[in-house]
């Protein structure tokens, strides 16, 4: 039960994403406090806690899903955790905000959205990159049809990392460069389009020693003849885009998942019309809004049925190129 006007918060692991990015928007939230930080290293958690100035740390998740005290969990495991510990958390009565992907697959989800259903709890993907201003402001030039009949969508999310024995090159934790930065591209073209892929297809480079696809290019067909094309990896200078083409005109926009407050660049003719969104912490607004659902009984914003969606998308794609890299 959320008592005091705000929802009390258990972050489930000590991951850097945690860390440096939700656990500070959690407490610049109106609505949110972090309560609890659990690890499997006791002495982890009661360092990491300390310098936070967390009240409660536990050496294992378990036992922070146990306690009545947490409201909600934030879930930043690896992939290959998703779908065991937001089960556990939901028959603890926890709402689940849960790291992008939801899960390994379209299997791990259903059983994640049928534990929070069964057991009355929320479960939402946390992709932040939505609730920034500046995606709202995307959609409302699509809406009044400033582009045209929108024809082709393009997206890149490149980063440059080195490290192979980071968890997202372990292949038993879910890695590779679909999962961790091409799902973003999927869900926003989704998410601009408004409908599902009828047709996708995916071609990657894999890693010979790590068994991950650390390059990633991937097409998709909608029902409205509109195309999707995107590409996505670890072994580049980092870069991400987004340019959406209609038969008018083109929306360019140079930072759309970090939302670094680059503008919104609307070109159609000799002179570009811009739109600058000012900068603000994507983070910050997805957990408040998620804060809110809780606290009025109400649906986010972005259904567990679209984290499903998304993964059937990622499971065609990465299928179609397993099967183009000949790999069993």
């Amino acid at each position: 039960m959320v008592s005091g006007g705000k929802v009390s918060w258990g972050i489930l692991s000590t991951a850097n994403i945690g860390i440096r990015r939700v656990i500070p928007a959690i407490g610049e939230s109106p609505n949110g406090r972090v309560l609890a930080i659990a690890s499997r290293s006791p002495s982890k958690a009661r360092e990491v806690a300390g310098n936070l100035g967390i009240h409660q740390s536990y050496g294992s998740y378990a036992e922070m899903l146990d306690s009545q005290e947490v409201d909600a969990v934030y879930i930043p495991l690896p992939n290959s955790m998703h779908r065991e510990f937001t089960v556990l958390a939901a028959e603890n009565g926890k709402h689940v905000l849960c790291e992008k992907p939801l899960a390994l697959d379209s299997h791990e989800c259903e059983e994640m959205i049928s534990a929070c259903e069964r057991n009355h709890v929320l479960l939402m993907e946390a992709f932040m990159y939505r609730f920034h201003p500046q995606i709202a402001k995307l959609k409302e030039i699509l809406d009044a049809g400033k582009i045209g009949t929108l024809s082709t969508i393009r997206a890149a999310f490149r980063i440059a990392m080195s490290n192979l024995n980071d968890i997202r090159y372990q292949k038993g934790l879910g890695g590779g460069a679909l999962y961790d930065v091409g799902c973003y591209c999927v869900n926003i073209m989704r998410l601009l389009v408004g409908d599902e892929p009828i047709r996708v297809q995916g071609m990657a480079h894999f890693n010979d020693k790590k068994g991950v696809d650390e390059a990633f290019v991937g097409t998709l067909r909608f029902p409205g003849l509109e195309l999707g094309l995107f590409d996505c990896g670890f072994r580049s200078s980092p870069l991400q885009n987004l340019e959406v083409v209609g038969d008018t005109a083109t929306l360019e926009l140079s930072d759309p998942f970090v939302a670094s407050g680059s503008p919104t660049i609307l070109r159609h003719g000799a002179e570009p019309e811009t739109f600058r969104i000012e900068k603000t912490n994507s983070y910050r607004l997805m957990v408040e809004h998620f804060n809110q659902c809780i606290l009025n009984d109400q649906k986010p914003r972005y259904s567990p049925m679209d984290g499903l969606r998304n993964m059937h998308v990622i499971d065609t794609l990465y299928a179609s190129a397993v099967g183009s890299s000949g790999r069993s």
